[in-house]
């Protein structure tokens, strides 16, 4: 198989599974910050969505019900890396000469990621400062015990 033909099946294998990493670092007892690296085909948006979401699901797991977004930051470090050509067309030989007509088409193959990273204040309900703050078990839905138990989300097409 060729080297771009092998690009391109890895390219289209990460684009389907919109994979992503996160990595949380606790700050102090009620401040923890997350980031995210996620899969080109997640966009910026996506990016984003999942360190939010991430954001109440350390709520949740570290005991908290709410918490405020102190910080937020995203990065896009998608590029190209490459090209997969196609090569279609036809080769007539007259004798000693010969004739090509036919046409190439190039897919571009992406790489890198695209980053978000937010600093989350966590909160008890009772606590004064839980009035303003979103509600992470309202943000993560009915199913929020399922999506806790799973843990960190590893794709942003959830």
């Amino acid at each position: 198989m060729k080297i771009a033909s092998c690009i391109g099946v890895l390219s289209l294998l990460t684009l389907l599974g919109a994979c992503a990493s996160s990595t949380t670092t606790q700050l102090a007892q009620n401040v923890v910050r997350i980031d995210v690296s996620a899969a080109p085909a997640c966009g910026s948006s996506g990016a984003k969505k999942l360190v939010a979401r991430m954001a109440a699901v350390e709520t949740i797991r570290l005991g908290y019900d709410k918490y405020y977004i102190a910080a937020m930051d995203a990065q896009n470090n998608v590029r190209v890396v490459g090209a997969n050509y196609n090569t279609t067309g036809t080769i007539n030989t007259y004798g000693n000469t010969g004739s090509y007509s036919g046409y190439t088409t190039a897919t571009p193959i992406y790489g890198g990621s695209r980053d978000a990273a937010l600093v989350a204040v966590m909160f008890k309900a009772n606590d004064p400062e839980a009035a303003n703050a979103i509600d992470a078990r309202a943000t993560l839905g009915p199913n929020w015990q399922e999506v806790v138990a799973q843990g960190a989300p590893n794709t942003c097409l959830e």
